[in-house]
């Protein structure tokens, strides 16, 4: 897989907001954060805030180029109890697909994860996922704009 998404990624480094749904079809405000990281990858920070002030959901990522070649993606985030790391999928210059579990079975949990590089310079950001004995359907997207101002003072990426 080419790593050509990472140069427009870390080209597109700021905060971005915009109205997105999750898996239990409720609206909120997705901000993500990008950051260039060395010379290799980026970081991103990634909140889903509810109308009411909840988070349905937060995440640290890492995209980087893997040694094995292609990208990689390792998360952290509020929905799963440990490291997440997807395997490449496939990527271009303006979409991403990280994907993690077993494709090929319904026995455990499978997770796809999909950026993508509008034309407007807004990103959207997808997760679609099944549980065990579930198919894999998208759950949850937001697509969101270049913001002005300072990294939100939540955000572990302000420095």
């Amino acid at each position: 897989m080419p790593t050509d998404f990472l140069t427009p990624l870390r080209a597109a480094a700021g905060i971005y907001q915009g109205p997105g749904i999750n898996h239990e079809n409720q609206n909120f405000i997705g901000t993500l954060v990008i950051r260039p990281t060395f010379h290799h990858g980026a970081v991103l920070w990634f909140r889903a805030l509810g109308p009411s002030g909840e988070i349905f959901h937060e995440e640290i990522s890492l995209i980087a180029p893997a040694i094995t070649g292609g990208l990689a993606l390792t998360s952290l985030n509020t929905n799963i109890p440990g490291l997440q790391t997807f395997r490449p999928e496939s990527s271009s210059a303006t979409q991403a697909h990280f994907i993690d579990g077993d494709f090929a079975s319904t026995e455990g949990f499978r997770e796809r994860v999909t950026l993508t590089l509008n034309t407007d310079h807004s990103i959207t950001s997808q997760f679609a996922w099944g549980l065990p004995g579930q198919p894999v359907e998208p759950r949850s997207e937001a697509t969101m704009q270049p913001t002005a101002g300072p990294i939100p003072e939540i955000c572990p990426l302000r420095l």
